[in-house]
This record gives structure tokens, sequence and C-alpha cells, in this order.
């Protein structure tokens, strides 16, 4: 069987990533999620070296960090495939602080350079839409990018098509989670939920 070439999904979180893995562990991807290892590392020696190592048992990869590093992928896997998947700002804010709330997420606080979601939305869409326009402008005019807008092309013909699979699915594209969250809607539970979540992190 062929080798299948590398796929790198590049969006931020709450961009349809978890569907996107969902998708490509459907065609067949072994797909490694987050890993917080990626930020370690003091010299790109080091990082690409553990890259190297991480993905010889993997053909895939999303979530944070990896996003971060789509240039160190790059110079690594040339000919690989990247995926930039993305969601209109307003309403990325909006599904990130009802998920993520005012949660201390060490991680993000690297990413975003303040201390959580809530109450620090305008700093989150400067990464965020400063992040997606350096992505588009690194790959402008590469064969081997793919834009993925939620609501707009992310279905399997479009994403079968890159990946040069005749196979396409049928039915819907997966979703990452059945809508469980209502409550999140509700500022008081996602007060008490990142409190909670803040005095785990912080008292183990």
């Amino acid at each position: 069987m062929r080798k299948k070439e590398k796929v790198f999904v590049i969006g931020f979180q709450k961009t349809g990533t978890t569907s996107l893995e969902n998708a490509l562990k459907l065609l067949g991807y072994k797909v490694d999620g987050g890993d917080k290892n990626l930020m370690k590392f003091e010299t790109t020696f080091e990082l690409k070296a553990y890259i190297k190592s991480k993905l010889e048992n993997f053909d895939a990869v999303q979530d944070m960090p990896w996003p971060l590093f789509y240039k160190e992928l790059y110079e690594l896997y040339p000919t690989a495939k990247f995926i930039l998947t993305y969601r209109e700002p307003k309403s990325w804010i909006k599904s990130v602080v009802k998920y993520f709330a005012s949660m201390k997420i060490p991680l993000h606080q690297k990413i975003y350079e303040v201390p959580c979601a809530e109450g620090y939305e305008d700093k989150y869409l400067e990464v965020y839409e400063t992040f997606n326009q350096s992505v588009l402008e690194y790959f402008n005019n590469k064969d081997n990018f793919l834009y993925m807008e939620l609501g707009k092309n992310y279905d399997y013909k479009t994403l079968c098509t890159f990946l040069n699979i005749e196979d396409i699915p049928e039915g819907n594209f997966p979703k990452s989670r059945s809508n469980s969250q209502n409550l999140s809607k509700y500022k008081i539970y996602r007060d008490l939920r990142s409190a909670y979540w803040n005095f785990k992190k912080y008292n183990k």
C-alpha cells in the first residue's frame, strides 16, 4: 500500500479541527492531537529532532500548539499537505469564550500573553487574525495548501480532492461533539466551571 503523505492541520482551536481529525481517521490516517512538549525546546534543532521522532508514528496532526510550528513542519516535510482551518472571527471568539471562559490555561497564556479568554477577547482576536494572515502569506501559491472555512467548504469532497483520494465517503462530514454545552452560554455557569478548573489546576 502506498505510504500516506503527511497531513498537517494548522488552524487554531474552535475552527473545526476535531471534526477534521475525525474525518481523517475515517479516511485511514493516524492523527496526533495537541503536544505541549513542542513548547519546551530552546533551539530549532531540538524542536525539529523531536518533531521528526514524534511523526514517525503518525500520518497527521491537529490541535494546539502544532499550528504554531507550521514553518518548521514545512521545512521538514515540504511535500506534505497543509490545511488551514478557519472560522469567521466573531464566531470564533464567541466559541472560544463559551468553551474556555476564564480558565487559566498555561499553554493559552503563552500563545495569547493574557490570563484567559473571557475579558481579553481583543487580544485573542489579534493573535488569531495575525496568525491566519501569516499562514496565508507563507503558503501563497503553494499547491500543497488548503484553506477550509467552516460553513463554506468543510466537506469530504473538498478534503478528498485535496488529498487525492478517489473514494469519497457518503454522508455528512463528522461533527466534533454533540451540542451538550448549552449551559456555557450562561456567564454564571462559565464562572463556576472556570473557578473549579483553576482551583483543580493549581492545587494538584
